[in-house]
């Protein structure tokens, strides 16, 4: 019998030695009748004695409702499997890789153009958001296997997604959105560092500084889903090369398969590192070949302070055509940005 079975990797796993060692949820979505949509990231990290979860619903427009918060944790992480909360984002699973609640209760800023987000907090004019409460009640409903990647000893770093069905209702001050729509999700276990890596993979990147006038994303991710039948994603780091090439998953009527020679091109927004189109290519397989293009319709920066500079993850929600089908789902780019 196989360690996947025996073991639910929906539960906290062993802590490494590693300092940056983090074990973290992720979930995304979007609406494709209202273009609403959401990601969100609950991380775990033993090594500061921390948890924190990163919270966004993407609005109509440019409008973004954006939370995070953080709380203390002890070094044992089995003793948060039934208390999956922080900065008022709580997860609830109901049934290993079968279904998830996602609930949030509590103060949130609504931006209007979360692009303000890239100014330091200094530089940003007085009302750029308004102070908010937000309540969201989602159910995730997994539509798929879980697609698991393992890396170091057997199953001692590891990762899967799953892609899923969501439904259930967003209230923002008194404003109520209805939605349903489909998402992907993830989770990973093993060390963590946001200067070098990102949430799916160990693969090293070429990190250079990225300017308005030339943006050079080190890494960028990605998922997306065509209705109930197809979801895929996975990654591209920058080579020495400069060329950003990686790999992803694909599931497709309900089987898997590696997406191989995955790379991404991007257009960006004049003097910005704001990604407005994205261009992947890559094969099913080693054999089909897959040619979507993507347009950013609506964007949320985040920051991870870093020694010398940032990390911008600017996490794009796109709408994707494959063929002639209409997707949508998360185009990610990480900047490495100098103070």
């Amino acid at each position: 019998m196989s360690k996947i079975e025996i073991l639910d990797h929906e539960l906290m796993h062993s802590v490494g030695d590693e300092p940056a060692w983090s074990e973290s949820y992720y979930f995304n979505f979007v609406d494709p009748v209202s273009k609403i949509g959401m990601f969100t990231r609950m991380g775990f990290r033993p090594g500061d004695g921390w948890a924190d979860a990163l919270h966004a619903i993407y609005l109509p427009g440019s409008r973004v409702a954006f939370t995070y918060g953080r709380r203390e944790i002890q070094e044992d992480l089995s003793v948060y499997d039934s208390d999956l909360n922080a900065g008022f984002l709580t997860l609830k699973l109901g049934e290993s890789h079968k279904h998830w609640q996602l609930l949030y209760d509590g103060p949130a800023q609504d931006i209007a153009d979360a692009s303000i987000l890239l100014e330091r907090s200094k530089l940003r004019p007085a009302g750029w958001y308004n102070d908010a409460t937000m309540k969201m009640s989602l159910a995730f409903r997994c539509i798929t296997n879980p697609h698991f990647t393992f890396t170091g000893h057997e199953d001692a770093y590891g990762h899967f997604e799953q892609s899923g069905q969501v439904r259930g209702e967003i209230e923002l001050n008194g404003e109520r959105w209805e939605v349903d729509g489909f998402g992907v999700r993830d989770k990973s276990w093993g060390p963590r560092d946001w200067g070098a890596s990102d949430r799916n993979s160990d693969s090293p990147s070429t990190a250079t500084f990225s300017t308005p006038s030339q943006p050079e994303p080190f890494v960028n991710w990605f998922s997306m889903n065509f209705g109930a039948d197809s979801a895929l994603g996975g990654s591209c780091f920058r080579q020495a090369s400069g060329e950003l090439k990686g790999a992803g998953w694909i599931q497709r009527d309900g089987c898997s398969a590696d997406l191989t020679d995955v790379t991404i091109s991007t257009k960006y927004k004049p003097d910005s590192i704001l990604h407005e189109t994205v261009h992947l290519k890559g094969f099913i397989d080693g054999d089909e070949p897959v040619d979507i293009t993507g347009q950013i319709i609506n964007m949320c920066p985040t920051k991870v302070p870093m020694p010398g500079g940032a990390t911008f993850i600017n996490e794009g929600l796109a709408e994707f055509d494959w063929d002639g089908n209409k997707g949508f789902g998360i185009a990610e780019h990480w900047h490495a940005v100098s103070k």
